[in-house]
């Protein structure tokens, strides 16, 4: 089986945020699509190792940044290779407030949510978010994953659902 071909999903790179004891707080995802249009609502993955897990769960609710193909690469790794549970992962992007929830300043645009259900895999929760807000930020084009892997030559963290090993 040649699991390259996963490589050939069409993705974006989000970070996807939610709040816990007053502490903003996210994870890099590219994971993140629309399941309906009316009443909008989106799907996010989250591995359940992540602290933006619990997050999401406790306060049934998250936004995703929609990150830009001109987005500062250390963005997607302060979000995607750090834990926000011993890290301010905002401490250098004080975050955009949106519908109470924060958001990457450095976003392409955002999409606020609340949690209307979820699916448990054996790694990762699928929350189903209904949509409560959301705006575009900048022209920026939205980042594919491609784009991020063939142009910026980034890495999948070990908690990405396409990551492969080394």
């Amino acid at each position: 089986m040649n699991k390259s071909a996963l490589y050939k999903l069409s993705y974006g790179v989000y970070v996807v945020t939610s709040w816990k004891d007053g502490k903003a707080t996210g994870c890099t995802a590219n994971s993140a699509m629309q399941i309906t249009s009316s009443p909008a609502t989106v799907a996010v993955s989250v591995n359940h190792d992540n602290y933006t897990n619990e997050c999401i769960s406790e306060s049934g609710v998250f936004a995703v940044s929609i990150l830009g193909e001109h987005c500062d690469p250390l963005v997607i790794g302060n979000f995607g290779f750090k834990s926000g549970r011993n890290s301010d992962k905002f401490a250098d992007y004080a975050p955009l407030i949106k519908n109470m929830l924060p958001v990457v300043p450095q976003a392409s645009a955002y999409i606020v949510c609340r949690v209307v259900d979820k699916m448990e895999t054996s790694t990762h929760t699928v929350f189903l978010g209904e949509v409560t807000d959301c705006d575009i930020l900048n022209d920026d084009p939205p980042m594919t994953y491609a784009y991020y892997h063939d142009v910026i030559k980034g890495r999948s963290p070990k908690n990405a659902p396409t990551y492969q090993g080394d």
